[in-house]
């Protein structure tokens, strides 16, 4: 299996010529090749993760895709007239040759409260992301997404969530926000929080592939 970063949090999966895209928002700028998408992910409502503009992209190439969120992503995508199925609460589905585990919480705090709803993503226990959260997966993965850059963050919860998930690789996401210094700085705190760990740290560029 392959997985290839795309900005900000945007990841495509690929396994047997099928591809798997999460989080294709408005901070990703999506590549030529969006054909053989049979499903989108998108965690939580928020423009990051959930665009309308990127999803009728892949639809224009893939009228068969599946799109999947929760209702309130839902009703951000109105003018999307894919196939949609929301969710509500933690459901496995299978979609192509994809096995995909879904659970449903809470969007990490941004100020008193939280924001909205979210999904945590587990694809065939190679890659998981959490979302915008800090939740720890219970399954041992291959990758792991860990988010570095958003108003919710605190760099210390990243490095905590480095070390208690189960994971060969772990892969900074959500960093569309940071310049050179700031991602210098985050994957440097990374590396350090990481020491004594057999984890591997694997900085993916836009349009960069981990293939296991």
């Amino acid at each position: 299996m392959k997985l290839t970063k795309y900005g900000h949090a945007c990841v495509f999966i690929e396994k047997n010529n099928q591809k798997l895209v999460i989080d294709p928002g408005e901070f990703t700028e999506l590549p030529e090749d969006l054909e053989n998408i049979v499903a989108v992910l998108c965690t939580h409502m928020h423009a990051d993760h959930t665009y309308t503009a990127n999803l009728l992209k892949i639809l224009a190439l893939n009228p068969d895709v599946v799109v999947i969120a929760h209702p309130q992503s839902m009703a951000e995508i109105t003018e999307v007239s894919a196939t949609k199925t929301p969710i509500e609460s933690t459901q496995v589905l299978e979609l192509g040759d994809f096995r995909v585990k879904i659970e449903v919480l809470d969007h990490a705090v941004i100020w008193k409260t939280s924001p909205c709803k979210n999904l945590t993503v587990l694809v065939d226990g190679f890659y998981y992301t959490p979302g915008d959260s800090f939740t720890v997966s219970e399954d041992a993965v291959k990758i792991a997404g860990v988010p570095t850059s958003a108003p919710w963050l605190k760099m210390s919860e990243a490095i905590e969530y480095t070390r208690f998930i189960t994971a060969e690789y772990i892969v900074p996401i959500h960093n569309g926000l940071l310049n050179d210094i700031g991602h210098g700085s985050t994957n440097n705190w990374l590396k350090v929080g990481l020491e004594g760990t057999d984890k591997t740290l694997r900085l993916l560029k836009n349009g960069e592939s981990l293939e296991l």
